[in-house]
């Protein structure tokens, strides 16, 4: 029975420790969610404020695409981490490197 205890334990230990840095990780992501959604605020005020100078706007306006695209591709993949088909991660990787190959040569 002791060790059955300490086996609950353990786990019980372990799955804390997930949660844990679960916790963390959305504090992170959330963070970074607000920070391109204010990028992208700004850059929507900058337009209709400053019609004809859109070299700040653009700054802004890139910043909060490039943070979108990130965060999308982080929760992109621990959904494809957690379906384990191979046909999920090649696409996922098709797709990532389509994104990244594209936006800089069109922004870039």
């Amino acid at each position: 029975m002791e060790e059955k205890d300490l086996q609950k334990i353990e786990n019980a230990s372990k799955d804390s420790k997930n949660k844990g840095k679960a916790l963390v990780s959305n504090k992170i992501l959330s963070f970074c969610a607000y920070i391109g959604i204010a990028c992208i605020a700004i850059a929507l005020l900058l337009s209709a404020c400053f019609k004809g100078n859109t070299n700040v706007e653009n700054v802004f306006r890139s910043i909060g695409e490039v943070i979108a695209y990130i965060l999308a591709m982080i929760l992109a993949f621990y959904w494809v981490k957690s379906h384990k088909h191979i046909a999920w991660l090649v696409f996922y990787i098709i797709f990532v490197v389509t994104i990244a190959v594209l936006y800089i040569l069109v922004v870039i």
